[in-house]
């Protein structure tokens, strides 16, 4: 079947995707995204990695972060760089690596429910966005505010143990130590912050297609993001 859609797409087709893929942590939206990126040739944005870099450099500059004014001028000299083979690049360094360590996952919410964070963050995607000839965004605030416009809007979402269990084994594997436990809280806290901030929460927007991970493997989530697709373009 996905190979089936691949051939229906071209290029002139392809250069007009826009494609929206929201979600909580361990929802699955990072892997699926690249995917579907993959599958249909256009560029993969995955901004939550933008928003790590952004607090890996508010981490490193010890900054305050309950004051705007301590803030605000530090992402002004801040340079946030995503190459196309995925590296991250803060101020022209490679914090690929970096972005991922438990001392970022500690504050990564609280940077970015921070109102100039997310002014520069989202103007930066907006961007990425208006120069792509196709795009699949993946984060939580895309269709709601990033790419409100995108003709194609989906929302993963999984059960909390399901999700944690996901983040506690990706972290395992890159060799950082989190217990399944402390994961599991990690998440909640990080789903109360992103669904209750003022400044874009997370939410599930008008017209979006919710898909439920819980159960299905990447490769039938993904069958599902291309399926809906190509009902939606027929």
């Amino acid at each position: 079947m996905a190979e089936d859609l691949e051939k229906e797409y071209d290029m002139s087709i392809n250069s007009q995707l826009k494609i929206a893929i929201d979600g909580p942590a361990g929802s699955g939206k990072s892997t699926v995204a690249r995917e579907v990126a993959r599958r249909l040739n256009v560029v993969y944005l995955d901004t939550g990695a933008m928003y790590r870099a952004i607090t890996l450099k508010l981490v490193r500059e010890s900054c305050d972060l309950s004051a705007p004014g301590a803030v605000e001028p530090l992402l002004e000299r801040t340079v946030v760089q995503i190459l196309a083979d995925e590296r991250i690049m803060l101020d022209g360094e490679d914090v690929t690596g970096e972005i991922r360590t438990p001392a970022v996952n500690a504050v990564v919410s609280r940077v970015a429910e921070l109102p100039a964070v997310r002014r520069k963050m989202v103007r930066q995607q907006q961007e990425i966005a208006a120069v792509s000839k196709g795009i699949v965004m993946e984060g939580r605030d895309i269709a709601s505010t990033v790419m409100p416009d995108a003709p194609f809007k989906f929302y993963l979402d999984a059960a909390l143990p399901v999700r944690a269990r996901r983040r506690f084994l990706e972290q395992r594997d890159q060799g950082l130590s989190h217990s399944y436990e402390n994961t599991i809280d990690e998440i909640n806290k990080r789903d109360r912050i992103d669904s209750e901030r003022a400044d874009s929460p997370l939410r599930v927007t008008p017209g979006t297609a919710i898909i439920d991970t819980t159960s299905l493997t990447i490769e039938e989530v993904v069958e599902r993001i291309l399926q809906g697709i190509n009902l939606q373009t027929d």
